[in-house]
């Protein structure tokens, strides 16, 4: 067969510098809005920029307890991101991941919701993960504190026995059980004793070690007030600059033809700034709103009664991108009648009860907390019977390993170390 030329023709979709800088626009908090507008007006003269005052009040809020590390730990796993030599999509992905790093450095969404809001397939968000688990701090990346610990192990080249320890029996190293480890993997006394010491040596919270608090402050971006017995969403004026064009430079006549191409040049820019900043209210202002929505029992209750929500379905609601949804929110917050809160927050896992509701992952954390609480301190509640608690009394039916789980998230310790202790940890 002898080569030959042919022509094909093909749709493809090229990320443009202008819809790259929209993206980037719609992730910005209220501040970084505010410098990103002083740059653009620093780079063309045809900006004129109504300046926002602080949101609402006029004053900065107390952050009432919320860490501001993400945006720390963010750039510095940006920064290591910059020499790896992957693919187009594994980096999006890898972003995506990184972006979805809580403050502690655990992953806070799983696989298939990673791959459902990029639209990928499995093998690049796994790809992604791989990636993502290598970077420093050691941990980093992982979904629970067992495969936390384990990265860090594995990066330390810890013998296979340790790494199943963790892997299998974790609570026993958190209770002390000696004899039982000893008994499993043939130890001597001095030899479960250093193996202890090498779990203990591992940081459960890796992400804290790189991110210092920054900020003192939170400036929400939005807040819900109620209004005649309705809910409304008010934007901080921080979030809805207004950009004009100058129309002295804009008008300008002359004859020379490269100022004459500079000024159109700047004045399509101007022209854009202000619609992909109008996009960008708009957008944020439909999200917040749907979520607000939703999340009435919030507004009303307060945070046990957070609702279950997906992304997707505040996407179908606002008719756009879950990415868009995704990029929107990150690192915002919004201030509530009962406090300032991220709003990542709103979007908590699902739980099917008896009666086919969802409910939160964090209401569900709410009540096993509550119910150990309430628990005989000489009889303390094993896992299997919080479980057959938490269905008979409140129609929830989750698993022992997820009441586990949510008990170590909690702090709390495990039913025979809460015996000893004579209640839970405070």
């Amino acid at each position: 067969m002898k080569p030959q030329l042919t022509q094909e023709q093909k749709l493809t979709w090229k990320m443009t510098q202008q819809l790259s800088q929209a993206i980037e626009i719609l992730q910005y908090n209220g501040m970084e809005l505010q410098e990103f507008i002083q740059q653009q007006m620093q780079d063309n003269p045809l900006i004129d920029w109504k300046r926002g005052e602080l949101p609402m009040s006029g004053e900065a809020f107390p952050a009432s307890g919320v860490r501001q590390t993400e945006q720390s730990l963010r750039e510095y796993m940006y920064d290591q991101m910059m020499d790896i030599p992957i693919e187009a999509r594994v980096r999006r992905a890898l972003e995506y991941g990184v972006d979805s790093l809580d403050d502690n450095g655990y992953l806070d969404c799983d696989v298939k919701e990673w791959k459902d809001v990029l639209q990928e397939e499995e093998w690049v968000v796994e790809s992604a993960l791989s990636i993502l688990q290598t970077l420093e701090p050691a941990g980093v990346g992982a979904r629970d504190l067992q495969e936390c610990i384990t990265l860090q192990l594995l990066r330390k080249q810890e013998n296979e026995q340790i790494i199943h320890l963790v892997q299998h029996h974790l609570d026993w190293v958190a209770e002390q059980q000696l004899p039982s480890m000893m008994e499993c993997y043939g130890w001597n006394e001095e030899e479960v004793h250093k193996a202890v010491e090498v779990i203990q040596a591992c940081h459960p919270r890796p992400g804290l070690q790189i991110a210092p608090v920054q900020k003192d402050y939170i400036i929400p971006d939005a807040r819900v007030v109620q209004r005649e017995g309705v809910w409304r969403v008010e934007l901080s004026p921080l979030n809805q600059p207004v950009i004009q064009v100058d129309q002295t430079y804009a008008e300008l006549v002359t004859d020379d033809e490269e100022a004459r191409m500079y000024v159109q040049e700047k004045y399509k820019h101007a022209e854009w700034l202000q619609m992909a900043i109008r996009q960008r209210k708009e957008h944020f202002h439909a999200i917040v709103r749907e979520i607000i929505d939703k999340q009435k029992p919030f507004l009303h209750n307060g945070a046990v009664h957070v609702q279950a929500l997906r992304m997707r379905e505040i996407a179908t609601k606002v008719d756009i991108h879950v990415s868009t949804v995704s990029r929107a929110i990150r690192n915002k917050y919004v201030q509530t009648p009962h406090g300032i809160y991220p709003l990542k927050f709103f979007f908590q896992q699902g739980i099917k009860m008896n009666n086919g509701q969802e409910t939160s992952a964090h209401s569900i954390k709410h009540l096993l907390k509550e119910t150990i609480e309430l628990e005989n301190v000489h009889k303390p509640l094993s896992d299997q019977k919080i479980v057959e608690k938490l269905k008979s009394e409140f129609g929830i039916a989750i698993s022992r390993r997820t009441v586990a789980k949510y008990r170590e998230e909690l702090f709390i310790p495990s039913s025979s170390k809460r015996k000893r202790q004579g209640g839970t940890a405070s």
